[in-house]
């Protein structure tokens, strides 16, 4: 334990030293005539990529299946995306892209590999970083290795236009911890009547964590275009009169059989099926959330998701 924490003070302090090399001296180690010139010249804007946290109230609501094929329909609108498995129990979006990295997350909190190292190619120019099965809950690391693990995914920013963070379902702790960080928040549900209370108890308890995140709701597996619009107005009629806030509608997904049958093939149905109902309906999604997405001014970046999340841990750890 005590090589690894020597090996995640390390990173740390390696990430540090490249943004350093990065952004050039400080100010007080600049020149006199230097300095003068900074205070004057105005920095230029920092690009800061666009966070979107995809989550569900239960499982088995095809959330990973949804998330992956979004990835790669973002990345056809022009966007470089990279794609966070951050479902720490359970991981496997690698599997439903067919892809099966050798390195993942734990290999960065164990301080074995860098972000960038971890980084995997996928289809259509996606970047994957894979989660791993069994991995701890976030929550349950030392200090040292939790805040090694957020200040690497610090790097982010400079490598994407939309990170996208596929988290755990449920209230988790470790799932609450990116859902309340991020700036936008996509609840996958089903039209079954749980699915839907559930995906309003997501609703409810991000709104509460982090009132200025972006709420939006996907229907998935819905048998016809009726059943789908009847579930998007419940949950969004019900959090505007009880909570007071919006949540917008980006659309449905029907019931395809071209979906699981592009999971037993292991390629994602937006590349094996690209004409099916399914695939047309998430592009369709992609082109929404391209199109609605904020001011560049509005993005905090993923360097907001981690003050944000360490912000949360030290409410519900006691900074332990």
């Amino acid at each position: 334990m005590l090589d690894q924490a020597h090996g995640l003070r390390a990173l740390a302090s390696q990430n540090r030293d490249e943004r350093k090399a990065a952004t050039g001296p400080s100010l007080t180690e600049k020149s006199p005539e230097t300095f003068a010139q900074a205070v004057v010249t105005p920095p230029a804007q920092v690009r800061r990529a666009r966070v979107i946290a995809v989550t569900s109230g239960k499982g088995g609501v095809g959330k990973t299946n949804f998330s992956s094929n979004l990835s790669l329909a973002l990345a056809e609108t022009g966007n470089r995306v990279i794609v966070v498995d951050a479902d720490l129990g359970l991981a496997n979006l690698h599997v439903v892209l067919g892809i099966y990295p050798q390195y993942n997350l734990e290999h960065v909190t164990h301080g074995d590999r860098s972000l960038r190292e971890v980084l995997c190619p996928g289809p259509n120019g996606i970047r994957i970083v894979a989660g791993a099965s069994g991995l701890a809950e976030l929550a349950d690391l030392d200090a040292i290795r939790r805040e090694a693990l957020i200040e690497s995914l610090g790097e982010l920013d400079a490598l994407a236009d939309v990170v996208l963070i596929d988290t755990g379902a449920g209230l988790a702790r470790n799932v609450l911890a990116f859902l309340c960080a991020a700036g936008e928040v996509l609840v996958v549900t089903t039209p079954e009547p749980t699915a839907l209370t559930d995906a309003y108890a997501i609703i409810k308890t991000v709104y509460h964590e982090n009132p200025q995140s972006r709420l939006m709701l996907a229907v998935n597996m819905a048998q016809n275009e009726a059943e789908a619009r009847s579930a998007q107005e419940r949950v969004v009629s019900i959090a505007r009169r009880f909570l007071g806030t919006e949540v917008v509608s980006l659309g449905s997904i029907p019931h395809d059989p071209a979906v699981g049958q592009a999971v037993r093939n292991g390629k994602p149905f937006l590349l094996s099926y690209p004409s099916s109902p399914a695939a047309r309906a998430v592009r369709k999604i992609a082109h929404q959330l391209t199109y609605s997405a904020p001011a560049p001014a509005e993005v905090e970046g993923v360097g907001g998701l981690l003050s944000r999340m360490q912000r949360f841990f030290n409410r519900h750890l006691g900074g332990r």
